[in-house]
Formats: C-alpha cells, structure tokens, sequence
C-alpha cells in the first residue's frame, strides 16, 4: 500500500507539473501601431469566450518597456521610448489544447485580423515541452502497471504462504465435516485484519513524506513545484482508492488458496 500510494503521489505531482508546463507555453499577439487599448481589450474579451484560452495578459507599452529593461542594458534602451512599443497580449492554452498543430492553427487565425501586426510563440519549445511530456506519461503508466504487479505478486504470494502453512489445519476441518464457508470464513477474517493494520501504517508514513514535500523541503525549488500539486484531498482520494484495492485484494487472494487446498487431496498436501 505504501509503495503504491508512493506512486500515486508521484502521478498527481508529475500530472501537475506537466500541465503546468504546457500551459505555460503561450503565444504573443502584438497589435498594430494605431490600435488604441480598447480595441485591445475587446479583443481580448473575444478570445475569452475560446475554449482553448487558459488565460491572458494585456502588455502596455510601459510594461513592455520595462520587460525590455530587464533583458537589455542600460545603453541601449536609452534609445528606447515607450511610445515606439506595440501593445501586446499574452495569451495561454489550456493544457488539453495546447498540441503544437492546435497552436499553429489558433496563431494562423488570430493572424488574419486587420489589426494585428504579428504573432509569436516558440514552435520549437511547445513540440519539445509536449513531447517530453509524453514520454513521462508513458513512463508512468508503465510504472503504474509494474507497481501494481509487484503488489498483487506481493500480497498474494504471502497470503498463501501463511494458508501453506495451515494446510493440514484445513484439511482436517474438511474431513471432520466442516463446511467450506467455516473453514474460509476465519482466514479471510485474518487476511481482512492485516489489512486493515497495514493501512494506517502506509497511510502515516505517506502523510509523513507529504508533510516533508510541503513543509520540510520546500525550500527546494522543484520539490515546492511538485508538493504545490499534491493536495490534502487528492491524496486523501488516491489513498482511499488503494486502501479499497489492498483490502479486495487480500479477501480474493485468501479466498483462492484457502479453496486451493480445499480442493487438494491429502496425498497432495506433502
């Protein structure tokens, strides 16, 4: 349960940081020398009504000239009047839109208006950003499938090494007349027990590494980042959900070597 939580953890902080990522990546829209702000804002008001816009920043000529301070010396922007700058508007996808060909074609679009000199967005970051990001989804969800393996294989293989280990027990019950529900019933009843101690113990272990992520480490820049996506409640959710799959899988595992034995004959239990 612990390692699996472990895992669960990692998938909703890699989730988050990915989509924070590709929402990033935005474009620019710079607007043409004799386009007032007003025109700028309906214009921004248009494209809030898209179903693709995350959100948007107008840039004011003095907020571009101060952007440009921050890149550029002193010597050259005292060349540099306010007055010179376009207006410009930052605007940002949604991470389910923002494929580069979904881009490109938005950008295309938002090129055609009369009043807009030019669009700019990074095409070589957005293809990169998007295909690293697919590649560790599919990282992820070959290690959801590995973990999760290497729990069934756990649990089920020390579920029926303690049921190997009571097999003369069972089948002395079968033989004295005992039904098969009595005989299942008090293991199932333990397998059920040692579930659900394990499941306070994972679950204060992996609120102790929550608690690290959002309080001890977070001076570390991409261990902020990765805690900021990794709620109280979703983890409260993810763990609920793998308490659920450990108890289920242990009643099943006891219930099946329990009934492998009880299906054995005597000479087959040495």
């Amino acid at each position: 349960m612990f390692m699996l939580g472990l895992l669960g953890f990692s998938v909703l902080g890699f989730n988050g940081l990915s989509r924070s990522l590709i929402e990033g990546s935005g474009i620019d829209i710079y607007f043409k020398d004799s386009v007032s702000e007003q025109t700028v804002f309906k214009f921004e008001n248009e494209l809030k009504t898209k179903d693709w816009l995350k959100r948007s920043h107008f840039v004011s000529r003095e907020e571009g000239l101060k952007q440009m301070g921050d890149k550029y010396d002193d010597d050259f922007m005292q060349y540099v009047e306010a007055s010179e700058l376009p207006l410009s508007l930052e605007v940002f996808f949604k991470a389910e839109k923002a494929q580069p060909a979904n881009i490109a074609t938005v950008a295309r679009e938002i090129e055609s208006f009369p009043f807009i000199e030019d669009v700019v967005y990074q095409k070589n970051l957005v293809e990169s950003v998007n295909k690293n990001v697919n590649r560790i989804q599919w990282i992820l969800l070959v290690l959801v499938i590995l973990f999760t393996l290497i729990a069934i294989g756990l649990i089920n293989s020390s579920t029926r090494l303690s049921i190997f280990a009571n097999r003369f027990i069972i089948k002395s019950m079968q033989l004295v007349g005992a039904t098969n529900s009595f005989i299942v019933r008090p293991f199932l009843l333990k397998f059920l027990k040692h579930a659900l101690l394990a499941i306070p113990i994972a679950g204060f272990a992996l609120a102790g590494i929550l608690y690290g992520l959002h309080y001890v480490w977070k001076e570390f820049g991409t261990m902020r980042e990765f805690a900021a996506f990794i709620n109280w409640q979703y983890a409260v959710i993810v763990f609920t959900g793998i308490a659920i799959f450990g108890i289920i899988l242990a009643i099943i595992c006891a219930w099946f070597s329990t009934r492998k034995y009880l299906r054995s004959k005597i000479e087959n239990l040495y």
